[in-house]
C-alpha cells in the first residue's frame, strides 16, 4: 500500500478537524499530516507538523490558497477539508495516472446557482447551473507538488473581491482546468468524498463529506463509530 501525505487549511473551532487526523491515524497510520492555520487557533494533537501563517478571516479562501502554497510541500499530497471522515484508506495508486486531480461534482449540479449566496452578488451567473459554474470542489483535490496551488492563487488575486471570501477557490479550479496547463485526472465526489445521506452499503467511498453545520452532530456520531471509542469533542 503506497502512503500518502494529507493537508488541510483550518482557523477557528478545531472539533471537527480533530476527528479529522484521527480518522486518517486509522486509515492511513503511516501519512504525514500537514495542519496550517493562523496565529489563534489550537494546535491539533497527531498532525506532523503544523504551519502557521498571517490570515485574514473575512478573505477565507485567498487565506487558504496562500497557506497551501506557503507550505512548500514539493511531494504528493491530497489537500483536504477539515469536515471530512476518512473511511477507506486512500493511497498513492489512486492518483498514478495523472499530475493533479480534482474532485468532480456528483450531486445537485443541475441546480440553478443562488445568484445571493451568503450576500455575494454572483449575477453572472444568473440562468447557469452550480454544474456549470462550479463543475469542481474544493474539498479534495490531489497534486503532486505545490506548484499547482501557487497557480491557483495568482489566478484568484486577479479575480473579484468576493471570491476571495468565498467561491474562490473553485473559481480558481475551474479557470487552471480550463487552461489545460496542467495534466488533470478527475474522481467524481460520489466515490471520493461522498455526501452523508447518500447509502453506503454496496459501495462505501473513500471519504465522508459533512457539509454545513447541520451535518456536525452526525460527523461526531460517526466518528465514534469509526474510530471505535467515544469522542471527546463533543459540544
Amino acid at each position: 500500500m503506497l502512503d500518502i501525505n494529507f493537508v488541510f487549511f483550518h482557523v477557528g473551532d478545531v472539533q471537527q478537524p480533530r476527528l479529522l487526523v484521527k480518522s486518517i491515524q486509522k486509515l492511513n497510520p503511516d501519512s504525514n499530516i500537514y495542519f496550517i492555520t493562523d496565529n489563534e487557533t489550537e494546535s491539533i494533537d497527531g498532525v506532523t507538523n503544523t504551519l502557521r501563517i498571517e490570515c485574514d478571516r473575512e478573505n477565507l479562501m485567498t487565506s487558504r490558497l496562500n497557506g497551501f502554497s506557503q507550505l512548500k510541500l514539493n511531494k504528493p499530497a491530497v489537500y483536504i477539508d477539515t469536515d471530512i471522515l476518512i473511511i477507506k484508506p486512500i493511497t498513492l495508486d489512486l492518483f498514478l495516472e495523472h499530475d493533479v486531480y480534482l474532485c468532480l461534482r456528483s450531486y445537485q449540479k443541475d441546480n440553478m446557482i443562488t445568484t445571493n449566496y451568503r450576500g455575494l452578488d454572483l449575477s453572472e451567473y444568473s440562468k447557469k447551473s452550480i454544474g456549470e459554474v462550479y463543475p469542481f470542489l474544493a474539498c479534495f483535490t490531489y497534486t503532486k507538488n505545490y506548484n499547482f496551488w501557487e497557480d491557483c492563487l495568482e489566478i484568484l488575486n486577479t479575480l473579484d473581491k468576493k471570491f476571495h471570501f468565498w467561491y474562490g477557490d473553485q473559481e480558481a479550479l475551474r479557470i487552471i482546468n480550463d487552461s489545460k496547463k496542467y495534466d488533470m485526472g478527475y474522481i467524481d465526489e460520489s466515490i471520493i468524498c461522498a455526501v452523508p445521506e447518500i447509502s453506503f452499503k454496496r459501495n462505501p467511498p473513500y471519504s465522508i463529506h459533512f457539509k454545513g453545520k447541520k451535518h456536525k452532530k452526525r460527523m461526531i456520531a460517526t466518528a465514534e463509530i469509526l474510530l471505535g471509542e467515544k469522542s471527546n469533542n463533543e459540544t
